[in-house]
């Protein structure tokens, strides 16, 4: 059987015309059920491959952006874990009490465009506080050992409550007026008001028997509240 190649109408094998709308029909124009069906069903599996595709790329390209959010998320770090990161390692390990472990105070000589300290006076005392004093104001700074023997240096002050002192028990730092604490190896915050705002590291280095702190990166700090 065959189908006029105008309105489909089903025509007899030897017909010249359309019954229905007047075609001319010739060989070459007509087409046999099978024909039809085989003709159908590759129209129809051409668009599923082709629904399918675009289904896998919306895919793929979904996947890659839920995974771009989540590199830069887990990548993105904070200045302070940075600078941390950056810290020289001067000792294998400690561990501090569950008991506090109050600051003690040291002093500081000047060297040049560095504030300097004494590695050893500082691996022994193990939590040291001092001022700067500089033309303008005075900058109260830090200095400790974390758990993994790294130094770490900062402005010794948690800046919402205006708190100057702090203390260590067991993993975390504490502040003594507020008692906000944080993670004593990166500064990340653990809990209370004061939480977001760390003591703000600066960065430090160690030659010798000495620690290196810049003048310049304690006198360029400000307060962020």
């Amino acid at each position: 059987m065959k189908f006029c190649p105008s309105c489909g109408n089903k025509i007899i094998d030897n017909a010249k015309f359309c019954n229905k709308c007047g075609e001319k029909i010739s060989d070459s124009y007509t087409k046999t059920v099978s024909e039809n069906i085989k003709e159908k069903r590759d129209i129809v599996g051409s668009a599923k491959k082709s629904s399918s595709s675009k289904l896998l790329f919306n895919v793929v390209l979904f996947v890659l952006f839920v995974s771009s959010i989540f590199y830069y998320f887990a990548t993105d770090r904070t200045k302070e874990e940075e600078i941390i990161d950056n810290q020289p390692q001067i000792i294998g390990s400690v561990e501090y009490p569950e008991s506090r472990f109050d600051m003690r105070n040291t002093n500081y000589t000047v060297e040049g465009d560095y504030l300097v300290l004494p590695l050893d006076e500082v691996l022994d005392k193990k939590f040291v506080r001092f001022v700067y004093k500089s033309s303008l104001r005075d900058i109260p700074l830090l200095a400790y050992v974390n758990e993994d023997g790294s130094l770490v240096t900062s402005i010794s002050m948690c800046e919402p409550c205006n708190s100057t002192t702090f203390h260590i028990k067991g993993d975390e730092l504490v502040c003594n007026s507020c008692g906000s604490t944080w993670e004593l190896n990166t500064l990340k915050e653990v809990s209370g008001s004061c939480g977001k705002y760390p003591p703000d590291p600066i960065p430090s280095k160690v030659e010798g028997n000495k620690i290196f702190i810049s003048i310049k990166s304690v006198e360029n700090w400000r307060r962020r509240v």
